[in-house]
């Protein structure tokens, strides 16, 4: 709670938080930082190691957030970027689309 505090008062000095705010922001931190490191640690497993490497979190934080922190990482080896495929749709969804787009032309 002290950090969170700090944070907001880097923000805006004259803001308060109050306790319900902080709790509310607090379990949702925790929940990041568990999801998270649940994930890289499988990722760690995945690759045969019993340890947890910034590589492992950079990829959990990619794949579940897509959030890439630069410069995390890199030194020890260069990651590459992940990007994602893009979806592939459905006949019936397009068709769907198909209808909404010429209902849409129509109005």
């Amino acid at each position: 709670p002290e950090r969170l505090r700090e944070l907001a008062t880097a923000i805006d000095p004259a803001i308060r938080l109050e306790p319900d705010a902080e709790q509310v922001l607090q379990d949702v931190a925790d929940d990041f930082v568990e999801n998270v490191a649940a994930f890289a640690c499988q990722l760690a497993s995945h690759r045969g190691s019993r340890t947890l490497e910034t590589q492992d979190v950079q990829l959990a934080l990619e794949k579940l957030w897509d959030i890439r922190l630069p410069g995390i990482g890199e030194s020890s080896a260069e990651l590459r970027l992940i990007q994602r495929r893009p979806q592939a749709h459905s006949d019936a969804y397009k068709q769907r689309m198909q209808l909404v787009r010429k209902s849409q032309s129509k109005v």
